[in-house]
């Protein structure tokens, strides 16, 4: 069977003109799933073409009509962010081919497979994970047979009634070191940054604000077998931008000596990976994983999410700002702290002004005693998370207001979530323009201090952040500080 797989980018209007935006704007990685996916039908001895729609930096299909025209399924899959690119293609593709049946996967039709089924002319919804279920559709649809057998399937029955099918249990970890490696090959030269690969599926922790798929639980792959994984995509390193290599895990931290060993197996085999990771801040604690990862580090993220103790503690994080600011200690005395982002949350549900600001300055912080690259980031209601259900319970919000475009523009959605004012948002951000302004400064080729109003507030309360793209002004911090052209030294106290 002849499968075309579509990874639709994520997408707004901008000045007027739809475009690709945020990580699919700057092609940070390739889509990990739908290449996997490819690679999965491959080996069961089906057909499958990618149509990697990010890379194209387009939503647009009639480049691929002739490879629409002549296959007998096609699969897209989406995240809440890139639903209404989905959309669009799903409507694009109908009004080429009305027989050919459509599956749609993703975490955003994973949760909303009776709307999406509903609202789009797709047949059918893969729940969770893909790579059995796919195959077994593949198999009923070629061979006539009924697919009722599909697990994790839903679907449109005659009567246009909704079946969902009982769900597969999840992979074992021997299944997920099985998989083929996602095929790389055909992507052209100096579009991505980076390839990603899989260590582990999963995180045992389930944080309020995080719509992460298969939260409390976790599936890692066996050390040597990862390595194994990761010198089968090395090979392609060299046609990306930066040659990075993104483990797509949501933690490769969660079980330190896992990591630990698997960087003394890449060490052992010669290889000299620039990976990019996320990583929790308790783990960081252990001087023997920082001393292990550091030789093979570009880059890592560390999810902080607030500077005070009593919102880690109602967002779930299992740590305090004492272990924050202690994880950065041991990031700076091993050398690695400019390559850590720690990513922040301001103006989650309960917060008033004086813990946005608490946790701004916290932020800060962190920056300027010990070098470590911090992202301030207001809250944006996506769906999945513990928060959002919340919200959906009590009918503030919808699935539905994810099915436009926009919804990142939205001022009713941004204020669903935040509750500070918008004088109070101009406030807090009068507070942060002189650190951003030093940062730049100091790193003029890397923005050290990540921050912006809310797109909301900005288009309907415009009010730029003084200072902070003003010549005059810079000048005037920079005598102020004494700041010369040259490195600073970040040291631990």
């Amino acid at each position: 069977m002849k499968v075309v797989l579509i990874a639709p980018p994520l997408m707004d209007y901008v000045e007027g003109i739809l475009q690709p935006i945020a990580m699919d704007a700057t092609r940070e990685c390739p889509p990990y799933g739908i290449y996997l996916l490819a690679s999965v039908l491959r080996r069961a001895g089906h057909e499958a073409v990618v149509l990697d729609l990010i890379l194209q930096g387009s939503g647009r299909l009639s480049a691929f009509w002739p490879e629409i025209a002549s296959c007998q399924l096609i699969g897209i899959g989406s995240s809440s962010l890139s639903w209404p690119t989905a959309r669009d293609c799903i409507n694009e593709i109908r009004r080429c081919r009305q027989d050919v049946p459509i599956v749609l996967g993703g975490i955003h039709a994973t949760m909303f497979d009776a709307h999406v089924l509903a609202t789009t002319a797709a047949d059918f919804v893969i729940r969770g994970e893909g790579e059995r279920s796919l195959c077994e559709l593949c198999r009923c649809l070629g061979s006539g047979l009924d697919v009722r057998s599909v697990p994790s399937l839903t679907f449109k029955n005659s009567d246009g009634s909704i079946v969902r099918n009982p769900a597969a249990p999840k992979m074992t970890m021997d299944e997920l070191s099985s998989l083929p490696v996602p095929d790389y090959g055909q992507i052209p030269s100096g579009i991505y940054s980076g390839l990603g690969v899989e260590s582990s599926r999963g995180c045992p922790f389930d944080c309020l604000f995080c719509s992460t798929s298969y939260r409390r639980t976790w599936r890692g792959i066996q050390p040597e077998r990862f390595v194994d994984r990761l010198e089968q995509v090395l090979p392609h390193i060299a046609q990306t931008r930066n040659a990075i290599v993104q483990i797509i895990d949501d933690e490769f931290s969660v079980k330190p000596q896992r990591a630990i060993a698997i960087c003394q197996e890449i060490g052992r085999r010669g290889l000299r990976p620039k990976l990019v990771f996320d990583c929790r801040a308790n783990d960081l604690l252990n001087e023997a994983l920082v001393q292990a990862i550091a030789p093979y580090t570009h880059q890592f993220l560390v999810g902080a999410e607030c500077g005070y103790d009593d919102g880690l503690r109602r967002v779930g994080k299992g740590t305090t700002i004492e272990k924050l600011e202690k994880a950065a200690v041991v990031l700076a005395r091993h050398g690695i702290a400019a390559k850590a982002d720690f990513s922040f949350i301001l103006g989650l549900p309960w917060e008033t002004r004086r813990e946005v600001e608490t946790t701004a300055r916290f932020a800060c912080r962190l920056y300027s005693k010990y070098g470590v690259r911090v992202l301030l980031q207001w809250y944006c209601q996506i769906p999945g998370s513990r928060l959002w259900q919340e919200s959906r319970d009590s009918e503030n919000v919808h699935e539905a207001q994810y099915d436009d475009y926009g919804f990142f523009r939205n001022l009713y959605l941004f204020r669903t979530g935040v509750q500070l004012t918008p004088r109070e948002i101009a406030e807090v951000s009068e507070i942060l323009s002189p650190v951003i302004a030093l940062s730049s400064l100091l790193s003029p080729e890397k923005r050290l201090v990540e921050y912006a109003n809310p797109e909301p507030i900005r288009r309907f309360f415009p009010s730029p952040l003084p200072g902070c793209r003003d010549g005059a002004g810079l000048a005037r911090l920079r005598e102020v500080a004494g700041i010369r052209d040259q490195e600073t030294n970040h040291t631990p106290e």
